[in-house]
């Protein structure tokens, strides 16, 4: 019996020391966060590209809006939301992207001017209402509110990521600029 003891003495000593496969162990414990935070990092990357091209894509339009070359060609708020998508360098899908252009009664900038953002009933979680996009002919030296939204489907849960705004996994990426028409012809 006093020979038994020592034995498993000496093994549990030895085995206390042994560190083959602790390595793998390690990884398998840390792979799981890891990877969590690698793609939060690659999706948080994705929606500020699509930040920022959006933006860029909206100032652009609406600088044809300001100096008044977009309201002489017929404007419509298909036809804006064509210039902007156009801008964007095929980056995204256009149909998620809504674009309102308005204008003040008053001749101030009014942040309720603006439409709301969702509307009705959720249908399907997946799925979030994107209403329509508003465009409003603005007149010369006119308060103009132009405000993008790109409704961009998350790749990855926004339980994890944090990243979603809107129901169904969905982040709505928006851009908005206010300015005074120029004093064009019209």
């Amino acid at each position: 019996m006093g020979q038994l003891l020592k034995k498993l003495r000496f093994k549990a000593k030895n085995f206390r020391k042994d560190r083959e496969g602790a390595t793998a162990v390690e990884f398998a414990i840390l792979f799981v966060p890891f990877s969590a935070m690698m793609f939060a990092i690659i999706e948080l990357g994705i929606v500020f590209f699509i930040q920022t091209t959006v933006a860029h894509a909206m100032n652009q339009a609406a600088r044809e809006v300001r100096t008044g070359n977009f309201q002489s060609t017929g404007a419509t708020a298909a036809a804006f939301e064509s210039l902007v998508c156009e801008r964007m360098a095929g980056l995204g899908d256009c149909s998620n992207l809504r674009i309102d252009v308005v204008t003040s009664d008053n001749d101030r900038f009014d942040p309720n001017i603006l439409p709301p953002t969702q509307g009705g009933d959720i249908a399907s979680p997946d799925d979030p209402p994107q209403p329509p996009s508003t465009y409003v002919q603005t007149p010369p030296r006119a308060v103009v509110v132009v405000r993008a939204q790109y409704f961009h489907n998350l790749a990855f849960p926004g339980a994890y990521t944090k990243l979603s705004n809107a129901s169904g996994n969905t982040r709505i990426i928006e851009s908005v600029t206010a300015f005074r028409n120029e004093p064009f012809p019209g």
